[in-house]
């Protein structure tokens, strides 16, 4: 059930997003991806390096590195248009995901474009380029975006239930994004 309505949201958010919900109209949700994200002005973003393609997203963490950072056990999951997600045995919603996306900017700018209701977004400074994304309630952190080089690696913490004031957990799931990022750029 949870995941039909993770997945019913997560439609949804791109169906309100296509339609225009960035064009002044208010949204409470956070369920956003990086794949949801443009350049404004609707370019393309530049694909740096050159030919670079997007990594199997379940490649990025190990089953262990996502269990940790939970504090219970999760499995590698399925990779989607959502991201890999990772989750508890014999479930089938994922309580963390690791999306990619090959972008033109900053994670803070991306991070605004994609999460324009969010609370607020905060500087992590862990890795080239790394941001905290608040839930709109301003009650847990949503996704932790990294990046550099015009490679950026989302993942989705909201499950997880990390309390914005809690700088020890933002900075482990931050640092399991930069890992996920350097793993990225070492293929």
């Amino acid at each position: 059930m949870r995941l039909f309505t993770v997945s019913l949201l997560a439609g949804l958010t791109l169906l309100v997003w296509a339609c225009g919900a960035g064009d002044g109209v208010e949204s409470d949700t956070t369920d956003a991806t990086l794949a949801d994200t443009a350049p404004a002005g609707g370019e393309e973003p530049e694909t740096e390096p050159a030919g670079a393609e997007e990594p199997d997203n379940c490649s990025l963490i190990t089953p262990d590195e996502a269990t940790a950072l939970a504090g219970y056990e999760l499995e590698v999951g399925e990779d989607s248009i959502l991201g890999c997600g990772h989750l508890p045995p014999r479930s089938d919603v994922a309580d963390l995901a690791v999306n990619t996306a090959i972008l033109e900017g900053d994670a803070a700018s991306i991070a605004a474009q994609g999460f324009s209701n969010a609370e607020d977004i905060i500087t992590v400074e862990l890795g080239e380029d790394t941001v905290a994304v608040i839930t709109p309630a301003g009650d847990r952190v949503a996704p932790i975006i990294t990046g550099g080089r015009g490679r950026f690696v989302e993942l989705m913490v909201v499950f997880l239930g990390i309390d914005p004031g809690d700088e020890a957990r933002i900075e482990q799931a931050a640092a399991l994004a930069v890992t996920a990022l350097d793993r990225w750029e070492g293929s």
